[in-house]
């Protein structure tokens, strides 16, 4: 009974890929189809900013460009390119909150990120109160939440922004390091355990601006001073 119901209801709402959106197998129970599943970075990956890895014996060029700050590694599920990157502004601005889920699903039973980290604690990077306001929700924190699902880490949402600012997007350079600074906070009142291993959770990373700010902000707090900070992202600019 149980499969003929799985059956009508994939004739009625049928199961698509997250990120092409074509049609998945009725038997399978993956929400990526195998094409785009291929895309997952796991090999040949900088072990350090998360990219395909560029260089040679001497190290990653990406790297040797960029400051992480008081970010240890970063983790990234795929190249914030073609199919990828509109599968996440479809999950940023059209609301298909799902795919958190199938995001969550892939850092922790795919890469198991989390195991073998041995994180204790998820921070989703907050979003500018307005943007807050007009999406209704922080896709930051549903991907956490459903890390959390999975893995029974908590999420500790104590990061808020103090003001609006201007989308990163719109920013270049060095302009998004000033557009970043100062913005974000630990919310008053916040209590947070000793962990030695904590990652903070977004969709995007390409400056790593953002991240490093709320990185910073967190090293700042007594109980977080002597723990390793790593960034999740969904899409990870090359």
């Amino acid at each position: 009974m149980k499969e003929i119901w799985q059956s009508i209801k994939q004739l009625i709402y049928p199961r698509k890929c997250s990120i092409c959106r074509r049609l998945l197998e009725t038997s399978s129970q993956e929400d990526l189809c195998t094409h785009c599943h291929k895309g997952v970075l796991r090999e040949s990956i900088c072990q350090r900013c998360g990219r395909p890895y560029l260089g040679d014996e001497s190290g990653c060029l990406h790297c040797q460009a960029i400051d992480l700050g008081q970010l240890r590694r970063v983790i990234g599920l795929f190249t914030y390119t073609e199919g990828y990157r509109k599968a996440i502004l479809r999950w940023k601005y059209k609301g298909i909150r799902k795919y958190a889920r199938s995001f969550a699903d892939l850092f922790v039973n795919d890469l198991c990120v989390l195991e073998l980290l041995k994180i204790e604690g998820l921070v989703p990077v907050p979003l500018a109160p307005i943007r807050q306001k007009d999406r209704g929700f922080n896709q930051a924190l549903d991907l956490a939440r459903e890390i959390s699902k999975q893995t029974k880490i908590d999420t500790y949402d104590c990061l808020e922004r103090i003001r609006n600012t201007k989308p990163q997007a719109q920013c270049k350079g060095k302009e998004r390091i000033e557009n970043i600074k100062g913005s974000i906070a630990v919310k008053k009142d916040t209590h947070l355990p000793q962990l030695k291993r904590i990652a903070i959770v977004d969709d995007i990373y390409t400056t790593g601006s953002t991240a490093k700010e709320c990185a910073q902000v967190l090293k700042q707090e007594y109980s977080l001073r002597d723990c390793e900070v790593y960034l999740l992202v969904v899409g990870i600019g090359v």
